[in-house]
């Protein structure tokens, strides 16, 4: 394990309980030596890797009452509380309930699937952007090594005059490229760091997951969501000031008359084109129901067969909750060709979370869909009667692509384009 602090690698032999981060001796000192910092839980690495399941964030203890046991859930605020939170804090939120309640309603929404796979989507972005660095990093040292060549065979030709001024545009070369290499490095250090974070996350969550209780899963859930909300700051702050680097050098065509200005080195650069996934919101939704109905009973298979006018990236699908508005229900979906499956999923869904009387159901990750095929989403719901959507369109217009809605020969209940289930999808437009 390795920790990078100040441009410095340095083998990481401690841990941060509280930071979840990897540490060498000397940024123990430092750690230890802050204010904000000094009460953290710092422990040998061997020692946590031995004996993850004493981690300080497996406690379920309060941080501000640290003799208190975090025994309540406050969904007023979506924060765990001890007694003395509820007493002090939450005296008016009329939602307070055991923790372990909290808990299995949580994880029966699948959020902690949810968040492992963000996660993953954040993560490919940090290895992107550290590829592109790479890649800059590689074209920046050829541009040097070509125009080094460029100046040494240009200046040798007028040696005899441009002695002193060789030395000075090779400095200012020199200059230039480790400017820019020091801005790619320190740049590439930092989402380094990141993906360091990112992967140390999500061994804890891994080992979480499948180890921790259920009450353990959702703290840790929350302490990483709010890591992954920093992540995707840094990423999204970050990746608007990448660059890319060009090194130039400007020749004089009278060379004999200006030869104090001849070949000035510049450095060049311009936005880079790396635009971070996971950081998009461009999502869109068509929904092709008029309005919405009760009691569509929940037991076979519903489908619906689309095509569309371009290409897109399909992200999910929309969903009906439950009638009764409060009850979770478990949502099965496949969505193929003609021919074979291209991705299948399975949802426990919270009739409460609908907005507008819609939930989404999305993929892990987006697939591509072609404008010349047609598609089918097929879902199996099981639970109470459903919601079902009336007055459907059969051809709906959004954002410029045309969707074509028609009966699928997979569903065996009613829905089709003018009556049941699947009243949208959620896509961006590639």
């Amino acid at each position: 394990m390795v920790c990078q602090r100040m441009e410095v690698k340095s083998d990481a032999s401690f841990v941060c309980i509280d930071c979840s981060d990897l540490l060498c001796p000397s940024c123990v000192k430092h750690h230890t030596a802050s204010k904000l910092l000094c009460d953290h839980e710092i422990r040998p690495v061997e020692e946590v890797i031995s004996d993850l399941k004493s981690l300080k964030t497996f406690k379920n203890k309060c941080t501000e009452h640290k003799s208190k046991e975090l025994e309540l859930f406050c969904n007023d605020h979506e924060t765990p509380c001890c007694s003395m939170c509820v007493s002090i804090y939450h005296r008016k939120c009329e939602k307070v309930v055991a923790i372990e309640d909290a808990a299995t309603k949580f994880l029966a929404s699948n959020k902690a699937d949810d968040l492992r796979n963000e996660l993953k989507l954040v993560d490919c972005d940090v290895k992107a952007i550290i590829s592109n660095l790479d890649r800059q990093a590689g074209k920046l040292k050829s541009q040097f090594n070509d125009k080094q060549k460029e100046l040494e065979d240009s200046l040798n030709d007028l040696v005899t005059k441009i002695c002193n001024l060789k030395d000075k545009r090779k400095s200012e070369l020199l200059k230039h490229y480790n400017e820019a290499k020091d801005d790619i490095d320190v740049l590439k250090l930092c989402f380094e760091n990141i993906d360091k974070k990112i992967e140390n996350e999500q061994q804890i969550l891994e080992i979480c997951v499948t180890e921790a209780s259920e009450t353990q899963i959702m703290l840790e859930v929350q302490k990483v969501k709010n890591n992954l909300n920093g992540h995707k700051f840094f990423i999204s702050s970050q990746s608007i000031d990448i660059k890319e680097y060009n090194l130039v050098v400007k020749k004089t065509p009278d060379i004999s008359r200006n030869l104090e200005k001849a070949f000035e080195v510049i450095l060049e650069h311009s936005k880079s084109q790396i635009t971070p996934k996971s950081c998009n919101t461009d999502i869109l939704a068509v929904n092709r129901f008029g309005n919405i109905q009760s009691n569509w009973q929940s037991k076979g298979v519903d489908a619906i067969c689309f095509g569309v006018s371009k290409d897109i990236k399909l992200h999910g699908f929309l969903s009906y909750g439950c009638a009764d508005g409060r009850s979770i229900c478990k949502v099965s979906a496949t969505l193929k060709d003609d021919t074979k499956e291209l991705i299948v999923i399975s949802k426990n869904l919270d009739s409460k979370e609908a907005e507008s009387g819609l939930l989404k159901i999305v993929f892990p990750k987006p697939v591509i869909l072609s404008n010349n095929k047609k598609y089918h989403v097929v879902v199996d719901m099981e639970g109470p009667k459903y919601q079902y959507g009336k007055q459907g369109k059969s051809t709906i217009t959004q954002n410029g692509i045309v969707f074509n809605f028609e009966k699928s020969q997979f569903t065996k209940l009613p829905t089709d384009t003018t009556i049941g289930q699947i009243p949208g999808l959620l896509f961006s437009v590639t």
